[in-house]
């Protein structure tokens, strides 16, 4: 299998997801069409070729981000370039029906882009990306792929919380940490999704940190992304009722 690609920060994705956003409903509203095709060749640099010749995940990563204090997590690339994918599909239907004359139909599908990027930019959830992670792990479901946690990372104990990690992230330690004192009685284990990627992609990991707490024979009971869901989680007691 493939490494994992590096990671990168998630706020580049909805930066260009809210420009995006912004160029198609000024574009509706000027009934500009011609911004429907530029932005689908927008999208496609990105989602074939990397956030490095996407023009506004350049901006952004070149402008923006050194401005900006490191982000909390970091996030796999591939989701949201699927996602960029979904929308470049959308677009270029939205252009062809432009061409064929139904302006009503174009404008309906690029403003579906519109709304999905807005929900991105502003909440975070990347419906694109959930569809990919939905296709990942149907299709290890299919297969038969387990997705236990292997033995040698369990060790036999009761509890093992598993937490993903990359050389830039800088809340991994710290949820590592924490875990450790909310629940002391459990195993925490650290694992390198740059180092391990296979692990990494056997449970669809695309945001450091991402943990796992997994039982005695491996099945996981829990999945968490980020120190916000970590910190909620044992708050809630959650991870000592698990005993």
């Amino acid at each position: 299998m493939p490494g994992t690609p590096p990671p990168i920060d998630p706020r580049g994705p909805r930066f260009n997801q809210a420009v995006l956003t912004a160029a198609l409903v000024a574009g509706f509203l000027a009934d500009a069409r011609w911004v429907v095709p530029v932005w689908a060749g927008v999208l496609f640099l990105g989602a074939a070729f990397g956030p490095r010749y996407g023009p506004f995940l350049r901006l952004y990563a070149d402008v923006v981000r050194p401005r900006l204090r490191p982000p909390a997590d970091l996030e796999d690339p591939r989701p949201p370039r699927f996602a960029a994918a979904v929308g470049v599909a959308f677009l270029v239907a939205a252009a062809v029906a432009f061409a064929a004359g139904a302006v009503g139909l174009g404008w309906a599908l690029a403003l579906v882009v519109a709304a999905l990027a807005a929900l991105a930019a502003v909440t975070g959830i990347c419906v694109g990306c959930e569809i990919y992670l939905w296709l990942v792990l149907g299709r290890r479901k299919a297969t038969g792929a387990a997705a236990r946690v292997p033995a040698h990372i369990v060790d036999g104990a009761e509890r093992t919380w598993v937490v993903f990690t990359t050389p830039y992230c800088a809340s991994c330690g710290p949820v590592a940490e924490r875990l450790r004192a909310g629940d002391p009685g459990a195993r925490v284990v650290t694992v390198d999704a740059t180092e391990d990627p296979d692990l990494a992609d056997a449970f669809a990991v695309r945001r450091a940190p991402t943990v796992l707490l997994a039982d005695a024979a491996g099945e996981v009971q829990a999945r968490l992304v980020g120190p916000a869901a970590v910190e909620g989680y044992v708050k809630a007691g959650r991870s000592t009722a698990a005993r």
